[in-house]
């Protein structure tokens, strides 16, 4: 199993030097990726939790310069809130200058309020997302000219350079949790990240959805809170001690999960690189692979 970590990059404990010195941290303790959080204009009586919040590609952007190894991601990316065309450049121009470290989640989003903030449709949101992510797969297949003919996204002959390092771009997965974002991450993704949930609904929701991923490559790769060293807390994922949290990852990759992507909660920014350290040298070595 491959382990990233999320940024601190929204909420009371964000800020530039939290950021840098956890994507800083988790590069040198051996984690494979780090993942800032995106949220674009949310109404204030839902922005408490997210309030600063620094915009996901520019902080990846600027995280690409100080680090050398660790991988850059969005978890996730409001797709449908943001011009498909416009995301897949500022994308692949973040996965060249990386040296091909980029990768993604994209979500359909919860808040009603944030789409009208940017004068989008909420209710056409899940029609939406489907033929952005078909854009962003048409714009990264390596074509220096591409064109898209859709419902909702249209566009022709299309100067498209530079494209993204790899071939087909960067690792691209589903957020969510519902049995249609896993429809979704199987038709048109690489990946289904949902969040929180727990390795017996992951188990289940996969078994109903053997029959479509059948033997090719599929990560599933949850969000999951993390809470090392007290008493197992109800809700959190991954709480206790380190032995405990080794046990249940031990059963989230029964369930089929290769990859967390992995929320340390903590008070301060010495608690969180404290959890971070704990977990890369007592429950890393267990279960990476």
């Amino acid at each position: 199993m491959q382990f990233g970590v999320i940024l601190p990059n929204y909420g009371a404990q964000a800020g530039r030097l939290a950021t840098v010195d956890t994507a800083l941290a988790a590069e040198s303790l051996g984690f494979d990726s780090v993942w800032v959080t995106d949220h674009l204009a949310l109404p204030e009586e839902e922005s408490a939790a997210y309030t600063p919040i620094f915009e996901a590609l520019t902080t990846l952007g600027y995280l690409a310069g100080l680090t050398a190894r660790v991988k850059l991601g969005v978890s996730a990316l409001v797709l449908p809130q943001r011009n498909p065309l416009e995301a897949g450049k500022a994308l692949a121009t973040l996965d060249v200058l990386s040296g091909g470290r980029t990768m993604l989640a994209v979500g359909i989003g919860w808040s009603k309020g944030e789409y009208a903030n940017l004068g989008y449709s909420f209710t056409n949101r899940g029609k939406r997302m489907d033929e952005a992510m078909q854009v962003l797969r048409t714009v990264w297949r390596g074509n220096r000219v591409v064109s898209y003919q859709g419902k909702h996204y249209h566009f022709e002959k299309v100067a498209f350079a530079p494209g993204p390092l790899r071939p087909g771009g960067p690792p691209l997965w589903v957020a969510g949790n519902s049995p249609r974002a896993l429809r979704r991450a199987v038709l048109l993704a690489d990946g289904w990240h949902p969040v929180d949930l727990p390795s017996v609904e992951i188990d289940r929701l996969l078994k109903v959805a053997q029959p479509l991923i059948g033997q090719r490559p599929f990560t599933v790769a949850p969000r999951l809170r993390v809470a090392l060293g007290g008493q197992t807390a109800e809700g959190v994922p991954l709480s206790g001690s380190a032995e405990q949290v080794v046990e249940k990852l031990r059963d989230y990759e029964a369930a089929g999960v290769s990859y967390a992507v992995l929320h340390f909660l903590a008070e301060s920014q010495a608690e969180r690189e404290r959890a971070m350290t704990t977990f890369a040298r007592q429950v890393m070595p267990p279960v990476a692979g």
